[in-house]
């Protein structure tokens, strides 16, 4: 977006911040910062090397193109693979040295067939989430297959991942943890990083930091959940919107405004318009759900507070 009409600006410091807070927290477990989704489109470099300033010792992708974006800007961070990938995606993990994530043999096979040497994988195991991971009976047939393709593999971690982990009151976070320490049962694991909480989990279930913890949302400064608010928590948001106002008018009692007249107005309104909409990524629903409204009277109340800076947050 154009700074004359509509920006993003990203504090790094506010990222800093975060991951600094959790390291604090959840020592002595280690962090990785997952910066999918082009760090949740806070730009995923500048979030990667902002992260690993701040003491996180691993990063954390959802694709493998994510992955290489890292690489090719000279990051060299362990950075994990969150699912498994296409087995024609193995040559290319292989070459970026991404750390996979797997939940069958054929997954193991074709990083072995694509060329690995000592490459470092990671188990997950479904515990309850229910997308995707080894069922808890089968992670010591395949801990053993692990075993099997060295030294082309090396078993580095096993996790599973957290469903309700923001509900700080809901036993399932429990009973996903006891599956999970079930199925790992009497393997004999040294060395092996053992993981299972997100941010939510890292901030609020202590039981389920083990070795490391996956940092996502709250690493950008945002409640991980309805139970965990970012003031208590001491969060940062690390992203402000902003929009310049590019026309102000004054709208009768009765009128209604924009598409499908969702919204009208009980007394004469003074309504700015700002250019920014859902070509943007600010859906189009949200006037029907009532952003209109708050809009509305957010610009009103910056008006007011200062009529020579058109800026909007």
């Amino acid at each position: 977006m154009s700074p004359d009409r509509a920006e993003v600006v990203v504090d790094l410091d506010a990222i800093i911040h975060n991951v600094a807070l959790a390291i604090e927290r959840v020592d002595p477990a280690r962090v990785w910062a997952v910066v999918k989704a082009g760090a949740y489109g806070h730009g995923d470099v500048a979030v990667a090397r902002a992260a690993l300033a701040a003491g996180a010792s691993g990063l954390c992708v959802a694709t493998v193109d994510e992955g290489e974006r890292l690489r090719a800007a000279d990051i060299d961070a362990p950075v994990l693979l969150l699912s498994q990938q296409s087995h024609r995606l193995a040559a290319r993990i292989v070459a970026a040295r991404l750390t996979p994530t797997i939940h069958d043999r054929a997954g193991l096979e074709a990083l072995v067939d694509a060329g690995a040497r000592q490459l470092p994988v990671h188990l997950k195991v479904d515990t309850g989430m229910q997308r995707v991971g080894v069922r808890p009976d089968g992670l010591a047939e395949l801990v053993a297959a692990v075993a099997g393709l060295a030294p082309a593999l090396q078993l580095e971690g096993i996790y599973t991942h957290l469903a309700v982990a923001d509900l700080t009151e809901h036993p399932g976070t429990g009973e996903q943890l006891a599956r999970f320490d079930a199925s790992l049962g009497e393997l004999d694991l040294d060395g092996v990083m053992i993981h299972a909480a997100n941010s939510a989990g890292a901030l609020a279930h202590p039981s389920s930091r083990r070795d490391l913890v996956r940092l996502g949302i709250a690493m950008y400064g945002l409640s991980p959940g309805d139970d965990l608010t970012a003031e208590d928590l001491g969060l940062r948001p690390a992203l402000t919107l902003r929009a310049r106002v590019g026309h102000v008018k004054q709208v009768e009692a009765g009128s209604s405004i924009s598409y499908g007249w969702r919204h009208s107005f009980d007394r004469a309104t003074t309504v700015a318009t700002i250019p920014i909409g859902y070509a943007d990524g600010v859906p189009r629903r949200l006037s029907a759900l009532g952003g209109a409204e708050v809009r509305c009277s957010s610009v009103a109340s910056a008006i007011q507070w200062s009529a020579s800076s058109p800026w909007i947050n």
